[in-house]
């Protein structure tokens, strides 16, 4: 009978440490920084837009935040498809005032589900940090599946 209390015991906290670590990959923020100095750097992500039951994907709208102070600004360029005419593949978008509270401008990319590739760049020689933000939303504005995943960091 102990047995059965240790191991319901033990299935309980696994569980509890399963969900905790699927809360962290379908995070919508991505922190990350520059810390080779080098001005050429770009840290490269990919967002997977899926239905996570609140409808199918219609869009990325994603937005950066140049958390250090400095000369380097930090800017991202979301990308995603090669049938351009109808909606566009790329948007770019600068934070023009590092190491405040706020956010670039919103841009939004229009490709339906899939993969999105998100291009993190900074303006000059030097370290900064920053902090990414990206939701997959619903043709209607309702937040779906959405979660990052790092394919370079510089």
């Amino acid at each position: 009978m102990n047995i059965s209390i240790l191991k319901h015991g033990l299935q309980a906290i696994a569980g509890a440490v399963l969900l905790g670590q699927m809360s962290m990959v379908l995070a919508d923020n991505q922190a990350g920084g520059f810390t080779t100095g080098v001005a050429s750097g770009v840290d490269f992500y990919q967002i997977s837009c899926f239905d996570d039951g609140n409808g199918a994907p219609s869009y990325v709208e994603a937005q950066v935040k140049d958390i250090t102070a400095n000369s380097s600004k930090v800017n991202i360029l979301l990308y995603k498809g090669t049938s351009c005419t109808t909606n566009k593949c790329a948007q770019f978008s600068l934070d023009t005032t590092d190491g405040d509270t706020g956010y670039s401008p919103l841009v939004r990319v229009t490709q339906g589900a899939g993969t999105y590739n998100l291009f993190v760049q900074h303006t000059a020689t030097g370290t900064d940090t920053y902090d990414v933000i990206a939701h997959c939303k619903t043709s209607g504005g309702v937040h779906t599946g959405t979660s990052f995943g790092s394919r370079q960091q510089q």
